[in-house]
């Protein structure tokens, strides 16, 4: 069950990813960052200086200042530069760490059922709620902070650079001074533009990262029947056209970057042109002396030299932007419960489940723009209940079966038991509490799903059994094994309970991964077990053997049974057929 939901209320969404980094963080790298972009420039100037006094033959004794200077700065510029990335990377990893989190609190309680409603929504939060979840979540944020880094970095550096410089350029000359703040003007200008053209491109090409996400996923997932009808070209063209499309919507952006980048060289060199008539000027004057010129030249070209690397760390910004914008939609996706404060939980013992004249409407059928955000486009889904008047009692110690044809609402029965979906009207109760009342940490000590796919981690045995109650120990996990007929199979792994898994039980049947998904809900010791098509992948024979033992594993617990098998009279007291959303009848078999 969904543990996280405890630690905020239910008015406790946050409305967008995550803060702005602490000031004292900002202040430390751009306090470095000024640093080092004033030792970059004594480093210049000194340097020249001093090869330019150095060839009019001094005394030695005249250069030895200039030669611990650059010595100074060259080390203070190492130092401080590793100063302004490590506070630089600090902000980053904070803000990957808050980002992750704001995440998962935002799209923890939409799952499972919450995220139907992205389909009335942006087309963003559709491809998550498919294949690109996960892959696009993570792209996201890491397009978040890894542009964070880097626009942060080259502003810092080029601000503190172009200030410095102009500052000293001023001293020397003001006529190169005004020409060198000129020429970083139009480096910045031409930069935003460059920025603000290459937007739509940025978003398209995240756009179709999704979409390629979803298609290498969907022939992943489809690979066994292409290749066995020989029609693995299907999967494959559709690939294709999406990294065709991807390449093409990469080349604009490339190319809109590149030209900013481009014209950005130009206008520094131009900048650095013009700084160096002016000193000429200047010198033909007699105003700024042959050494000054030469100290006038590098100043100019250490504050113009971030100039050329702005445009990408905008166009950077811009993609980050757009990835911020996704993640920022989920967070207008009102999640299909409400957790409540306190947890009402219901006395030990025999539990039962009750739903009473229970309504539900479509997760988003309802949904329409917020009085507060326009932006919100009401649900174009039709207001029709997904269950209507559906009341049903699994007394304690009895075994209940729900079933109907695909899309009846079998699933959805369990998930308003589970709080997974809100009832319209009606109630759901368990042990005479309504769920509504309970927090998931209370609902799952009373209550065990077994959905209809077993999920197991890439992890041991005994981590995925505990994952129902951490604190089980080993003999009680080999016990809940030879409940449910794995005692065997236990026995022939070569590391036990520490043997690990792989992802998903890649390694194991589909009859032994759900006779490890009801382990683990027996391990749970909850009394009121939900099962949810536990047999749906197997054959006939093995489904009806499997389902006899999964039952008889469930001794004196209530249990409320999703299931299509014909076959199931023998194993429940009542039979509940749904068509519609309706019950259309009721059968006692004991």
């Amino acid at each position: 069950m969904r543990r996280a939901m405890d630690r905020r209320s239910s008015a406790g969404r946050l409305s967008r990813p995550a803060g702005p980094p602490a000031r004292r963080d900002l202040g430390a790298a751009a306090g470095a960052g000024a640093l080092s972009a004033a030792c970059a420039i004594g480093l210049l100037a000194t340097s020249g200086w001093l090869l330019t006094r150095a060839s009019q033959r001094p005394p030695v004794f005249d250069l030895a200042v200039a030669i611990g200077a650059v010595q100074a700065f060259a080390l203070g510029r190492g130092i401080t530069r590793y100063m302004e990335r490590l506070a630089v990377h600090g902000i980053s990893l904070e803000t990957l760490s808050r980002l992750r989190l704001w995440l998962y609190d935002v799209v923890e309680p939409l799952v499972p059922d919450g995220l139907r409603a992205a389909a009335a929504g942006s087309r963003a939060a559709v491809s998550r709620a498919t294949g690109s979840l996960l892959s696009g979540f993570v792209a996201d944020t890491e397009d978040v902070t890894e542009a964070l880094a880097r626009s942060t970095t080259i502003t810092i550096d080029l601000g503190a650079s172009v200030l410095l410089g102009t500052a000293v350029a001023a001293l020397l000359d003001p006529a190169a001074g005004a020409i060198l703040l000129a020429g970083a003007a139009v480096v910045v200008a031409v930069s935003v533009l460059g920025a603000q053209l290459g937007r739509a491109a940025a978003g398209r090409a995240a756009a179709i990262r999704a979409e390629m996400a979803d298609q290498v996923l969907e022939m992943v997932r489809s690979a066994p029947e292409l290749l066995a009808f020989g029609r693995q070209d299907l999967i494959a063209a559709r690939l294709e056209g999406a990294r065709r499309r991807a390449r093409s919507a990469a080349l604009r952006q490339a190319l809109g970057t590149g030209i900013a980048r481009a014209l950005a060289t130009w206008a520094a060199g131009a900048g650095l042109v013009g700084v160096v008539l002016a000193g000429l000027a200047a010198h033909r004057a007699d105003r700024l002396s042959g050494i000054m010129l030469t100290v006038l030249v590098l100043v100019a070209v250490a504050a113009l030299d971030q100039g050329a690397l702005l445009p990408a760390a905008l166009a950077g910004r811009a993609t980050g932007n757009a990835a911020a914008a996704r993640l920022a939609e989920l967070a207008h996706l009102e999640p299909p419960v409400r957790e409540p404060l306190a947890d009402a939980s219901p006395p030990s013992g025999g539990t039962d489940a009750v739903l009473d004249h229970v309504e539900v409407m479509a997760p988003g059928a309802t949904r329409a723009a917020s009085p507060t955000d326009s932006r919100l486009p009401a649900s174009p889904i039709p207001a029709i209940p997904i269950l209507h008047d559906v009341s049903l009692t699994v007394a304690p110690g009895r075994r209940v079966a729900l079933t109907g044809r695909s899309g009846a609402g079998k699933s959805s029965a369990l998930h308003v038991l589970l709080h997974f979906l809100e009832a319209s009207s009606g109630s759901a109760r368990i042990g005479g509490v309504d769920v509504r009342r309970m927090t998931r940490t209370g609902l799952a000590r009373h209550v065990a799903w077994l959905a209809e796919e077993t999920h197991l981690f890439a992890a041991t045995l005994a981590d995925n059994l505990r994952l129902a109650r951490p604190e089980a120990t080993d003999a009680e996990c080999v016990a809940v094994l030879d409940a449910v007929g794995l005692v065997a199979w236990y026995r022939s792994l070569p590391d036990g309970l520490r043997t690990v898994l792989g992802a998903g039980g890649r390694d194991l049947s589909a009859g032994e991964r759900q006779r490890l998904g009801m382990a683990r809900a027996l391990l749970s010791g909850a009394e009121l077990l939900l099962l949810d098509e536990p047999t749906a992948h197997l054959d006939p024979w093995s489904s009806a053997h499997v389902l006899g033992e999964l039952l008889g594993s469930a001794v004196s617990r209530s249990v409320l049974l999703v299931s299509h098998e014909p076959g199931i009279g023998d194993e429940v007291d009542e039979i509940v057929t749904l068509d519609h959303g309706r019950i259309v009848s009721r059968e006692a078999t004991a």
